[in-house]
C-alpha cells in the first residue's frame, strides 16, 4: 500500500525516466565544468541552452516512436 503510493508520487513527477536522468546527468556534467573552473558561467549557460531541449526533442521523438509501433 505505502510502496504503491510512494510510485505513484515519483511517477507524478518522473514520467520518463530516460528523459530525468539525461536531465540529471546534463546539469552535472555541466555544473562538474563550471565549478572546477573549466567552463566560464557564459559557456555553461550556453550549454545548458542547447543540451537540455536537444534531451527533451529525444525523448519525445522516443515517445512518439513507441507510439506508433503500439498501433
Amino acid at each position: 500500500m505505502i510502496g504503491t503510493i510512494v510510485k505513484e508520487l515519483i511517477g507524478l513527477f518522473v514520467d520518463d525516466e530516460l528523459l530525468a536522468a539525461a536531465i540529471l546527468c546534463v546539469v552535472g556534467f555541466i555544473s562538474v565544468l563550471t565549478l572546477s573552473g573549466v567552463a566560464p558561467a557564459w559557456l555553461a549557460g550556453l550549454l545548458l541552452t542547447l543540451a537540455l531541449p536537444i534531451a527533451l526533442s529525444a525523448s519525445v521523438l522516443r515517445s512518439a516512436r513507441r507510439a506508433t509501433r503500439s498501433e
